[in-house]
Order: structure tokens, then C-alpha cells, then sequence
């Protein structure tokens, strides 16, 4: 369908803030318009929410050697607090080269803001904007694939069902033709991840078997997590860490089969790219592979909750102390008919 017309835009913007730990507001903000050049005007359509990530920068936990690391594209104030955070925008272009378009974008949770033209990725036409707000933790599991160097038919196992781990399992599976095994703890999670339908095996920690696997990919979030992984992995085994553990410690207990089955723990890291790519791929390029994944209407299950810009500071503040039901959480900021729509 046609490009809708550009919105008025309102004097005075709205972002979300993170004001003392375990709490945020929505504040109001001021826009220089018009937007300069090089640069332009977006409407905010739907922004995503990183569990994980936005509850230890919600609570206030990010340790300070790691603040310029964990800085995002237009962050406001600090990890000291108040803060605003966040870094998966998709909106539609008001002026600029992609003016009437949809486009990706790493930015907080904002209803307009002024983009550099060229941190934007212009989304194509069929693309539906709630799928759009997948495309960071699918590059993070595609980057995770690259540094392990998997090659199938390698045994595989996945520890932790939440959104990266599921999509290195649907990567895996879908693109690699893999059967990934997913260990999670949680007996609910567990029972989610089949309802997805995408035929995938799930087993709890306490039923999966000791080194059976050359290559486990960690992303539970948790030090007991990583034990498990490490305790999957059998001769020469490699451990792909890919969780952010914030300024938690873990333990690990090493003295058992580690060293002599020489295992190996791999830390994979999405703003970098995978060495095995390294010198002949660009992020953009990165990014274009990762909407070719995205193409995937099985992927539209994943979208667990959909919350409204006005009810975020109450969403979050439940975020920041427990998990929520689901797998990946999507803000609107439109009518919901909207999102449904193509350009």
C-alpha cells in the first residue's frame, strides 16, 4: 500500500528514562527541527525491549569498566542514572533519502527522533515492522554461529530457551540444517519453546546428557548455566559464551574433566564480527544477511507481548525484578491495525 503521510510532529518529543534503579518515567524532550543535514526525521513505530540487558542498566548494575562498551547510538545521561537506553527503534522516515520508507535504527524507546542518514537500514516493503525489532538478537546469533565455526553434523546443544538461544537454534536448524538440542531449566520455558511448533528437542539440565556434544552454545544468563554448558561438551569440546553477565561473578568448577578433555570457552561479542568474517564483511553487510533470515514468517511467534509506549514505565519496573512470561517484547507506539500493514 502507499507510503502514509508524514505526521505532524508535536512541539515536544517523549522518551523513556530510567530515573533511580528499578524505576522510569517518560519523559518529555525538546527536538531541533528542522532535523540537520545528513540527517532525519523518524516516527517511531515500535521500539524492542533486551530483557536482560535493560534490567541491569535498569537496576542500575552495568559496572563501570564496561560504560563505554554499553553506550548505545544517542544513550542520554549515564549508567550512574537517570538514563535513557535502549537500542532497536523502527519507524518510518519523514524527510531524507528514505522519506515515506520504514527503517531500522539503534536508539531508546522514543516516539520521534533525528537519525544520522547512515545509521539507518531502510527495511523492505513487506517487511512487517514487529518482526523488525528481532533483527539485533538474531545478528548477535548469527555472529555466535560465525565465531564457533560450527559445521554440520556436528552434535549441537544450546543452553538457555530465551531469545538469543532460540534463534541460534532456529539459525542452526533452519540454514545450517542442524537438529540443536535446547537445555533450559525452566519447565515452562520448555513447554513454550515446543508450542513454537519449529520441532526443536528440548531437555532439562538434570536429563541431558555429560559430554555428548562438540559444541554448546551458552545464553542463559546464569554462572550455573555456563557449568552446564561446559559439563555438555565432551574431547576438545567448544563453549560459545554469548550471555552478559553484568557484574555478577560466577564460579566454575574446573578441576574435573576440563583440562583433560581440553575443552575451550569462546566469548562471542555482536559489535565485533566473528574472525572468520572479519576483513570481508562490513556491519551493513552483516545486517543485510540477517534481514534474509528474517524473512521467516515462523519468526512472528516469538513476538511474546506487545506494550504500549504509555504503559512502559510500568512494564519495566516489573522487568527489572522478574522475568517476564514470553520471548521477545515489542513497544507501540501507533494504533495497532498499523503494524500490520505493509508500506
Amino acid at each position: 500500500m502507499p507510503a502514509s503521510p508524514p505526521t505532524l510532529v508535536p512541539s515536544n518529543t517523549r522518551a523513556y528514562w530510567v530515573e533511580m534503579p528499578g524505576r522510569g518515567s517518560i519523559r518529555q524532550e525538546s527536538l531541533s527541527l528542522p532535523a540537520p543535514e545528513g540527517h532525519s526525521l523518524i516516527e517511531t513505530w515500535v521500539t524492542g525491549i533486551s530483557p536482560g540487558t535493560e534490567r541491569l542498566v535498569g537496576l542500575g548494575h552495568v559496572p563501570p569498566e564496561c560504560w563505554s562498551t554499553m553506550e548505545c547510538p544517542s544513550m542520554g545521561g549515564s549508567f550512574e542514572l537517570p538514563v535513557k537506553y535502549g537500542y532497536c527503534l523502527v519507524g518510518q522516515a519523514i524527510n531524507g533519502p528514505y522519506a515515506g520508507r520504514r527503517v531500522f535504527t539503534m536508539h531508546p524507546h522514543q516516539n520521534y527522533a533525528i537519525i544520522p542518514d547512515d545509521r539507518l537500514l531502510p527495511l523492505p516493503e513487506d517487511f512487517l515492522p514487529l518482526r523488525a525489532t528481532l533483527i539485533p538478537n538474531m545478528e548477535t546469533a548469527l555472529n555466535a554461529i560465525w565465531d564457533s565455526e560450527y559445521q554440520p553434523p556436528v552434535p549441537v546443544a544450546i543452553v538457555g530457551g530465551g531469545m538469543v538461544g532460540l534463534l541460534i537454534a532456529f539459525l542452526l536448524k533452519t540454514a545450517w540444517d542442524s537438529q540443536p538440542v535446547i537445555i533450559e531449566i525452566d519447565k515452562q520455558r520448555r513447554q513454550l519453546i515446543e508450542e513454537l511448533g519449529w520441532g526443536l528437542t528440548t531437555l532439562d539440565p538434570q536429563a541431558s546428557p555429560r559430554e555428548a556434544f562438540s559444541l554448546c552454545f551458552h545464553s542463559s544468563g546464569q554462572g550455573s548455566g555456563l557449568q552446564t554448558a561446559l559439563d555438555s561438551v565432551g574431547f576438545e569440546g567448544r563453549v560459545i559464551e554469548v550471555s552478559w553477565l553484568g557484574h555478577r561473578p560466577v564460579s566454575l568448577h574446573l578441576g574435573g574433566s576440563f583440562h583433560f578433555q581440553r575443552k575451550q570457552i569462546l566469548s562471542s561479542q555482536v559489535s565485533t564480527i566473528a574472525k572468520s568474517k572479519r576483513g570481508h564483511l562490513t556491519h551493513q553487510q552483516r545486517l543485510e544477511q540477517v534481514l534474509v533470515h528474517l524473512q521467516n514468517p515462523l519468526l512472528d511467534a516469538l513476538i511474546s507481548q506487545i506494550i504500549k509506549f504509555d504503559h512502559l514505565p510500568l512494564f519495566m519496573q516489573q522487568l527489572y525484578h522478574k522475568n517476564p512470561d514470553g520471548f521477545s517484547f515489542a513497544v507501540i507506539y501507533r494504533p495497532f491495525e498499523h503494524y500490520f500493514q505493509k508500506t
